[in-house]
C-alpha cells in the first residue's frame, strides 16, 4: 500500500471518529468561514434551476469536505467543483478535496431538480476540514425548499372552478370556490399599524402561498402562522406552506410603517380540486383603536426606545451557560442567551445607537476569539433586522 493511500485514509478515519463539533449560519461563522448561495424558495417537479455555492474559506487548507443534505425527490448534476472528488448519493452531495485550493473563495455549481417525488424539505449543508489533528465541522444554516404548484396549461383561467365574487361590504372578503380571503387593519401608533390576513376554505395538504407587495415599506412580521417560509425580498413579503395544515383557518399578522394601508396588496395562491388558483385578497377593513374616555391628552408621538441593538457571539443546537460560553472564550462580560428558529444564539451589550454596537463588535474581534461576532437588533423582546431598526429609529448605517 502506498504512502499517499495510507495518508488517504488516515485522513477519512480521522473525518469519521474524531469530532469537535462546531455550529454556524450564514452570518455568524466559525473560523472565518462564509457560506452564500442562491437556492430558490420553491421548486416545481420537474423543473430545473442552476444553483451557486460561494464558499470563502479563510484560513484552513488541506483536506475539507463540502456535504449538502436534499430532501427526497432532488437530483443533482454537477457542473464546477474547484478540483474536488464529486459524489451524490442517498440525497447527499459531497466535495471531497485531498488538498484545498489555494484561493480563498471557492464557487461550486450544479443543477438541482425535482423529480416526481419531490414534495419540499429542508436542505443541510456542513464544510469539515482538519485543524489541529481534530476535525472541525462548520453547519450553515438550513434552507427550506417547498413544493411549487405547477402553472396550468396556456390560456387556462387560474380559477377556472368558479368565478370571483365581488368584494362585500363590510367583512372586506373575497370568495373563489370555497376558499376565503380577509384582510384587516388596526392602526398601534401614530404612524404603523398590524395587517392581518385570514385564508379560510383551503383544502389541507395543498400547496398554498400568500404574497404581500409592499413596495418601499418594511414589514415587521409578527405571526407567521406555521407557515414553512416567510421571506421578504425586492418590495414582496411571502409566506408559503408546501402542504396547508388540517386547521380551519390561517391567519399571519405584520407591522408596517404606514399611516394606512392603501398602497398594499396581494394574492393567495393554492390548488382547489387539482386546479390551480389564484385570487386578490380584497382591501382591508379599518379597525380603529379604542378610545380611552378616561385621558383627554393629545395623542403621544410614538415612542423609539423599544429598538436595541447587541452583538451575537455564539449560535449553536447546543445548550450551553452564559458562564460556559464566557469561560470558552475568556470573555468576563454579560453573555445573554435566547432561542430563535431552532438555535440557541448568545448576544452581548445592550445598544440603542448602532454606532455603539458597531464599535462593540469591531472590539469583540479584534480582542476574543469569537466565531464572527456581528450586530443584531430588537423592537422590544423581539429579534428584526438591523436594517429594519435603522429604518425605525431612523439611524444611518455606518459600517
Amino acid at each position: 500500500m502506498s504512502v499517499r493511500l495510507i495518508f488517504t485514509w488516515s485522513i477519512v478515519a480521522l473525518l469519521a471518529v474524531t469530532s469537535i463539533s462546531w455550529v454556524a449560519n450564514n452570518k455568524n461563522n466559525h473560523y472565518g468561514l462564509v457560506e452564500e448561495h442562491d437556492l430558490p424558495q420553491t421548486l416545481a417537479q420537474g423543473a430545473s434551476c442552476h444553483v451557486t455555492w460561494s464558499l470563502d474559506i479563510h484560513n484552513t487548507a488541506g483536506f475539507a469536505r463540502f456535504q449538502i443534505q436534499f430532501p427526497d425527490g432532488i437530483e443533482i448534476v454537477p457542473l464546477e467543483s474547484e478540483g474536488a472528488s464529486f459524489t451524490f448519493q442517498d440525497g447527499k452531495a459531497k466535495f471531497i478535496w485531498m488538498e484545498l485550493p489555494p484561493q480563498r473563495t471557492l464557487e461550486l455549481h450544479l443543477t438541482v431538480s425535482a423529480n416526481e417525488n419531490f414534495q419540499g424539505g429542508v436542505i443541510t449543508q456542513w464544510f469539515s476540514f482538519i485543524e489541529d489533528g481534530s476535525r472541525k465541522d462548520v453547519e450553515f444554516e438550513p434552507h427550506p425548499l417547498a413544493l411549487e404548484a405547477s402553472a396550468p396549461p396556456a390560456g387556462e383561467n387560474l380559477a377556472t372552478n368558479a368565478p370571483m365574487t365581488s368584494v362585500k361590504s363590510p367583512q372586506r372578503s373575497v370568495q373563489t370556490s370555497a376558499v376565503v380571503a380577509r384582510r384587516t387593519w388596526s392602526s398601534t401608533k401614530a404612524t404603523s399599524g398590524t395587517m392581518e390576513i385570514e385564508i379560510t376554505g383551503f383544502e389541507s395538504g395543498q400547496f398554498l402561498k400568500i404574497s404581500e407587495t409592499l413596495g418601499d415599506l418594511v414589514a415587521i412580521p409578527l405571526d407567521d402562522g406555521v407557515a414553512h417560509i416567510r421571506d421578504q425580498f425586492d418590495g414582496q413579503l411571502v409566506y408559503i406552506w408546501h402542504t396547508a395544515p388540517e386547521v380551519p383557518k390561517l391567519k399571519v399578522t405584520y407591522e408596517v410603517a404606514a399611516s394606512s394601508p392603501q398602497s398594499i396588496q396581494g394574492t393567495v395562491s393554492t390548488i382547489v380540486n387539482g386546479e390551480a388558483l389564484e385570487l386578490l385578497i380584497p382591501p382591508a377593513e379599518i379597525i380603529a383603536p379604542p378610545s380611552d374616555p378616561s385621558s383627554d391628552l393629545p395623542p403621544s408621538e410614538p415612542s423609539l426606545a423599544d429598538i436595541a441593538f447587541r452583538v451575537q457571539v455564539l449560535a449553536t443546537h447546543q445548550h450551553l451557560s452564559g458562564m460556559q460560553v464566557q469561560r470558552a472564550y475568556a470573555y468576563p462580560g454579560e453573555i445573554r442567551r435566547e432561542q430563535h428558529e431552532g438555535w440557541n444564539k448568545y448576544t452581548t451589550g445592550y445598544f440603542t445607537a448602532y454606532r455603539a454596537a458597531r464599535d462593540k463588535r469591531v472590539e469583540l474581534r479584534k480582542d476574543h476569539l469569537f466565531p464572527g461576532p456581528f450586530v443584531t437588533a430588537y423592537s422590544g423582546k423581539r429579534r428584526i433586522t438591523v436594517q429594519e431598526a435603522l429604518l425605525i429609529s431612523q439611524q444611518n448605517w455606518i459600517r
